[in-house]
């Protein structure tokens, strides 16, 4: 469940998201415990970025793939996420926030915005431009010929892995330096999130909390047996209606799924149980979690150097910090979208 986007992704963007998603591999003591000696990113803070360094990541990470792609023969713009992709909400155990749902359903209206934006995005349209066998040659550009010599074990039990040749890993390593380090600590923070919520839901509090939130939506003439289930019914009205039909039953239906994950112990169970399993798998990976924070904080001088003043993303008044915290229950998700950069 938890996204409320659904829309289609194209071919760059998946790529894009994978390189993402299966881009650090080496274990031992030097990428997890830096001795006494240490220099460098081994002993920069761990420290959370605030909003607008990890922009200008993403910036620097965008502008350093577009040289790369250029020097290959290949054109890669750096864009700016379209600001409803920054402003997503995630609800993985079921919708609970009524005031959010009556405005915005499961996100159907969002959907179409963020799709929309997605087609315009100029990176889309000149990969789309392409012929079958230049769309390959940018894939393998931008990720490499095959995902071999980068390998990582997530939180979840899968074992990812990706090419260190792609621009995208060369870009990752002139901002991070060990490029082995970073693909493993960036792998196993991504999906301590997937990890937790699968717990979350074997958790049987959670499944008896479910069948109290189903009884209440029966009595509301809406039987669904699950969260999943009302999610399914919802995303069938927009293949079934005209949009502003499909609006507002997606919205009516969303309304009477939080209404009842409020009304019963829903929300509150999973919640108690998300901060719980969140807590245990943050403690388990405490030290990937810290050492990708060190090296994002030692890749801020060369992601200055990278990008002129005047193009880099404006602060937040205040510096206000993301919500990065692997596991954090911060109900926003982030822009895996090639106009918002692959940084993670």
């Amino acid at each position: 469940m938890g996204r409320t986007r659904r829309g289609a992704v194209a071919a760059l963007a998946a790529s894009v998201a994978l390189a993402m998603c299966t881009g650090c591999g080496t274990e031992g003591r030097a990428a997890r415990d830096p001795g006494p000696g240490a220099t460098g990113a081994a002993r920069a803070a761990a420290v959370e970025l605030t909003a607008g360094q990890s922009r200008l990541l993403e910036r620097a990470e965008q502008v350093l793939i577009g040289r790369c792609m250029a020097q290959r023969g290949f054109r890669y713009a750096v864009t700016e996420p379209p600001p409803q992709a920054r402003a997503q909400r995630s609800f993985p155990y079921g919708l609970d926030d009524v005031e959010w749902a009556r405005a915005h359903g499961y996100g159907g209206r969002d959907d179409r915005a963020s799709e929309a934006a997605r087609q315009a995005d100029p990176n889309q349209r000149y990969f789309h431009g392409l012929s079958a066998r230049g769309r390959a040659a940018a894939r393998t550009a931008l990720m490499g010929a095959s995902p071999v010599g980068l390998s990582a074990t997530a939180p979840t039990g899968t074992t990812l892995t990706a090419s260190p040749d792609g621009c995208i890993a060369r870009a990752e390593s002139s901002l991070y330096g060990d490029l082995a380090a970073w693909f493993r600590v960036k792998v196993v923070t991504m999906n301590i999130r997937p990890a937790q919520e699968a717990k979350v839901r074997a958790d049987p509090r959670y499944a008896e909390a479910v069948g109290a939130w189903a009884a209440c939506m029966r009595a509301a003439g809406r039987p669904y047996a699950s969260p999943d289930d009302s999610r399914a019914a919802a995303a069938a009205f927009a293949e079934e209606l005209p949009p502003d039909r499909a609006d507002a039953a997606e919205s009516a239906l969303a309304v009477a799924e939080a209404t009842c994950a409020t009304g019963t112990g829903l929300s509150r169970v999973s919640q108690a149980l998300d901060h719980s399993y969140g807590d245990e798998f943050r403690a388990r990976h405490r030290g990937d979690i810290d050492l990708r924070r060190r090296l994002q904080n030692a890749a801020l001088p060369e992601a200055e150097r990278v990008v002129p003043p005047s193009d880099r993303p404006h602060e937040p008044t205040g510096g206000t910090r993301t919500a990065d915290e692997p596991g954090r229950p911060d109900r926003t998700t982030p822009s895996t979208d090639p106009s918002g950069g692959p940084h993670a």
